[in-house]
């Protein structure tokens, strides 16, 4: 796991092999790039599956991964592992 920096980057990005529930700076807009997972699922709103299954195969730019998360669905889990603050 690491946690990167990248000059394309509009947030904080931190990279695991697996996919995470939740990571650091998770709930303040951190994206999270991961793999290990086959099929088509392509992930969540932030945190991007960049197995080649579900990019025909080839490696994916950053650019193309953060702009798919936009596309993606909030996790639906995260109220089960993080559940905010009141007020906030």
């Amino acid at each position: 796991m690491a946690e990167v920096a990248d000059g394309e980057a509009e947030r904080p990005v931190t990279l695991c092999h697996y996919p995470m529930i939740t990571w650091n700076h998770a709930r303040k807009g951190a994206l999270h790039l991961f793999g290990h997972v086959h099929g088509n699922w392509r992930g969540s709103a932030n945190a991007v599956n960049l197995g080649v299954d579900v990019w025909d195969h080839a490696p994916a730019a950053f650019r193309d991964a953060a702009g798919r998360a936009r596309g993606l669905p909030v996790n639906g889990h995260w109220q089960d592992s993080e559940p905010r603050a009141k007020g906030r």
